[in-house]
């Protein structure tokens, strides 16, 4: 893609490599690097949503910076949504008028305030015109009051600052906007560079299992040591399933990291002593608990 030296600092900027601009020439090497590091931590952010059931989401994102339309595309591919794209207001208002859109995500500069008002405004129109609702997310770096209060004025559903959290702050809108609760097998929740904590809705299912297991094994490929599991929503639970406590116990201890439970229910005490895991792995009643036994030099049951 065509970048300007502005984007390509930004790019460094986002991928942390800041380090890369000192250097005399940079080349696309350079540049792809940098891409694969945002890649890699925009999928950090990436939560238990049922991937299958997203594929028939049509999204359009209306932007005219060719990095924002990346990240974008990149976050949305990793909850099985592959984008519709326009580069500008006059394309946008072309695609609204063809297909019904599940949700358009609009940058509020196309290259002015006017041209995003200007947009709102008909994918406003249009869902009123269908009859069929779309849901409308603006995003854009500006904290202007003003500009964000007229934007819900206009009708948007959610308006996502551009700051360090945007992609989380998106996916999760998404998430509960797009799934009901029977869908969404856990939901992941980023405490720290070394703590995910994993809220879990459903856990006696091997399709389940595989899912957790998959994101857990990318939070360690971002970095992500310490996992911390809240079980406060699970009641039941069957002893031959306990080997997943031991599954994801290796994978944070092979990477150096501690695993804890929170809220587990009588079952799952029942299930981990089945197991001989109760003296191995630890559990505590909160979330804040846990992140306080985390952070000791050695867990004391």
């Amino acid at each position: 893609m065509n970048i300007s030296d502005e984007q390509v600092s930004k790019i460094f900027e986002l991928a942390s490599m800041e380090s890369k601009l000192l250097k005399d020439e940079i080349t696309s090497v350079d540049i792809s690097e940098a891409l694969i590091e945002i890649e890699r931590k925009i999928y950090s952010f990436s939560s238990g949503i049922k991937i299958d059931s997203l594929e028939d989401k049509k999204i359009l994102i209306a932007d005219d910076l060719e990095l924002s339309i990346y990240q974008l595309s990149t976050v949305l591919k990793k909850i099985g949504i592959v984008p519709s794209v326009a580069r500008h207001k006059d394309e946008a208002i072309s695609e609204l008028q063809k297909v019904h859109f599940d949700c358009v995500i609009i940058d509020l500069f196309m290259p002015d305030s006017a041209d995003g008002f200007d947009l709102i405004k008909m994918a406003v129109k249009r869902r009123s015109e269908t009859g069929s609702y779309s849901k409308i997310v603006v995003i854009s770096g500006t904290d202007d009051t003003s500009l964000i209060d007229h934007c819900y004025e206009l009708g948007v559903d959610f308006y996502i600052q551009k700051d360090k959290n945007w992609h989380s702050k998106l996916l999760k809108y998404l998430s509960t906007s797009f799934q009901s609760d029977k869908n969404i097998a856990f939901t992941r929740y980023i405490i720290n560079n070394n703590i995910v904590s994993y809220i879990i809705k459903k856990f006696n299912d091997a399709k389940v299992f595989d899912l957790i297991i998959k994101n857990i094994n990318s939070s360690m490929y971002t970095g992500v040591k310490n996992i911390l599991f809240d079980l406060k929503e699970i009641i039941d639970f069957d002893m031959e399933n306990a080997y997943i406590f031991a599954d994801i116990y290796k994978i944070c201890a092979d990477n150096g990291g501690k695993f804890v439970l929170v809220n587990p229910s009588s079952k799952i005490k029942e299930a981990l002593s089945f197991a001989y895991l109760e003296d191995i792995i630890p559990y505590v009643n909160s979330v804040e608990d846990g992140v306080s036994l985390i952070m000791e030099p050695t867990i004391h049951q």
